[in-house]
């Protein structure tokens, strides 16, 4: 079982232990210096690679071998070799030892001793040899042995093959300065543990950090990387370590000039930024990524924290109909929601608008993001562009301090629904056609663009065809907003959902449709309703509160004084009654009074009055739109 010291001195022999000399001199040094961190191990030379291995699993962290066996070390293990190197002091003690001998050969590595004075001073002949591995040495004292040399000044394994041979042989290294070679590795030792002490505590910082870190020496060998870099690149820290930072990025660039970079891992987009690391110990880089979709969503977590929260409150379930045509708007949308495209909703005001991009927000793969709408036509114009677009400090006068997320900005990740589309102002249609083209987005007053992730739904009550051919709206945008359509008939187009309606709404105030007086259902089923549900929803309120008031309210002449505009006479509109001729003007009543009655007859039911009337339900829409029902 080998030791457990930090410190090993090591040495190879061929095959007689302690036949070079060096275990004595190892022991006795040792003896006198009483240090327990450091220890003694002899191997033969076969066994010096697999021998090292094992001391550095049990914890060795420098080894001082002699030179040959360093150098081949040097490279095989991840610990500092210490070679034990000849010193001009050790070279004159051998030679007084061997002064005896005429002819003294000096085998190691190339060394800085100057031979030639000491070959004056001892009247010797002295001559110096090299080599660099085992084969090199056994070559170099069998050419020693040839050229007659007497004896032999080298190291352990030297040594050892000088006297197999029957020279005389003497260790290149004394007692004093093998002690100093320990003194400096167990100085070396001490400044190891400080050193591993503040990178512990430097990787315990960076390790709470989400972005990968990592050092690159300037040899281009990553050093360390904290766990967050270990993750994104699905690598341990044993295999990443002192890999070449090129094998794993492709397309990196150590040029520090180039410092943001995007480096690709597999699939993974990561933003990189490097920056130059001049330590005391270490010359190299420091190299951080962020994934970017993570990037993304962790900005988007940002935003919304930002500007609050944007939900929801309308599904699917919530749209009452009985109506055909809906029925197949709502299937439409439905299929429309699995989608990313672009969706247009068009209808007249007070149809539900809003509520069908609510629906179609929830049933998307977005439905946990932010939902936010904004009515186009609700802020003037100045106010638009800041509400949308949001802005920095110092964009304007009145500016927040810290400026302020746009709502196009919030959506990140979400869904935008931009209402009465229509009415955007045409400046405002240029930058937004922008956002959706590009995904990118400036602040007012901005010099830099931020990505945004958003699914775009919007919605008008105006023919953007007809504001197109006027230079009203812009017809680049319109073909970027109409992708997928889905149209929201009137409710006076679906009149079999009026009474469906009027009984929803009544349960809200706790209220029973059947208590309902017969003339005010009629006056409710014939009424044109020109604000659509939002009226519905307005008179139905105003009716309950008169209901609860006081139940004797509910007769016609009550009602016809405060809810008017159900018990109007309305043959036909004025403005249009006015450009049409006697005989005209009483046709046309005629034919309003069929429809109403046709309608009336068959519940609201379209379809059935269409065919009551025999004629098809698109000409009955048609002439409903034309004669305003």
């Amino acid at each position: 079982m080998l030791n457990q010291k930090p410190i090993n001195i090591l040495v190879s022999y061929i095959k007689t232990p302690s036949m070079n000399g060096f275990r004595q001199l190892a022991e006795q040094t040792l003896a006198q210096m009483h240090s327990e961190q450091v220890g003694f191990v002899e191997c033969h030379i076969s066994d010096v690679l697999e021998v090292a291995q094992q001391l550095v699993e049990n914890g060795s962290q420098i080894l001082l071998c002699t030179g040959a066996t360093a150098h081949y070390l040097q490279k095989k293990l991840p610990i500092e070799l210490h070679p034990i190197r000849t010193g001009a002091f050790d070279v004159i003690q051998a030679i007084s030892n061997l002064k005896q001998y005429r002819k003294i050969a000096l085998l190691g590595n190339a060394s800085s001793v100057n031979l030639t004075q000491y070959s004056d001073v001892f009247a010797l002949q002295i001559e110096q040899f090299s080599y660099d591995s085992f084969l090199a040495a056994k070559k170099t004292v069998e050419q020693v042995r040839k050229q007659q040399f007497d004896a032999v000044i080298g190291s352990p394994v030297a040594v050892e093959m000088a006297l197999n041979l029957g020279l005389a042989a003497q260790l290149a290294i004394s007692q004093n300065s093998l002690q100093d070679h320990i003194y400096s590795a167990l100085q070396r030792l001490e400044k190891i543990r400080e050193e591993k002490q503040q990178n512990q505590r430097l990787t315990e910082i960076f390790n709470h950090l989400t972005d990968g870190i990592c050092l690159i020496l300037k040899t281009g060998r990553i050093h360390f990387a904290n766990q967050s870099m270990l993750a994104l690149l699905g690598q341990t820290e044993h295999s990443l370590l002192n890999q070449p930072v090129d094998r794993l990025f492709k397309n990196f660039d150590l040029n520090i000039e180039n410092t943001h970079q995007i480096l690709y891992v597999g699939a993974k987009k990561l933003a990189a930024h490097l920056s130059v690391l001049k330590a005391e110990h270490i010359d190299g880089f420091i190299l951080s990524v962020q994934d970017l979709d993570t990037l993304e969503q962790s900005s988007g977590e940002f935003r919304k924290v930002s500007v609050g929260k944007f939900n929801t409150r309308y599904r699917f379930t919530d749209l009452i109909t009985r109506d055909p045509q809906l029925q197949q708007s709502i299937l439409l949308a439905k299929q429309y929601a699995q989608t990313e495209a672009t969706i247009l909703i068009t209808g007249e005001s007070g149809t539900g608008k809003e509520l069908l991009a609510q629906s179609i927000h929830q049933q998307s793969s977005r439905a946990h993001a932010p939902f936010v709408a904004i009515n186009c036509a609700s802020f003037p114009e100045s106010i638009l562009e800041s509400e949308l677009f949001g802005y920095v400090e110092g964009a304007f006068t009145g500016a927040k301090k810290n400026g302020k997320v746009g709502l196009i900005e919030a959506a990140h990740n979400g869904t935008l629904f931009l209402d009465e589309i229509g009415d955007m102002p045409l400046h405002l249609q240029t930058r937004f056609l922008r956002v959706l083209q590009e995904r990118q987005i400036n602040r007012l007053g901005a010099t830099v663009s931020h990505t945004v992730n958003i699914r775009v739904l919007a919605a008008t009550h105006c023919d953007l065809d007809e504001k197109v051919k006027s230079g009203e709206f812009r017809a680049d945008l319109y073909y970027r907003l109409n992708i997928l359509r889905v149209y929201i008939p009137s409710l006076k187009q679906r009149r079999v959902d009026i009474l469906l309606l009027v009984e929803h709404f009544l349960k809200k105030h706790a209220l029973n449709v059947e208590n309902m007086p017969a003339f005010l259902f009629k006056a409710l089923q014939k009424y044109h309703w020109p604000g659509n549900i939002r009226e519905l929803e307005n008179i139905i309120e105003r009716l309950a509160v008169m209901w609860q008031l006081d139940h004797s309210m509910l007769n016609q002449t009550f009602m016809s004084l405060h809810i008017p505009e159900l018990f109007q006479q309305r043959d036909f509109d004025t403005h249009f009654d006015a450009q049409l001729s006697p005989l005209k003007a009483v046709k046309v009543n005629q034919e309003l009074q069929l429809i109403e009655q046709a309608i009336a007859t068959a519940d609201g039911n379209l379809d059935i009055a269409a065919q009551n009337l025999n004629i098809s339900r698109t000409t009955l829409w048609r002439k409903m739109k034309l004669l305003k029902v």
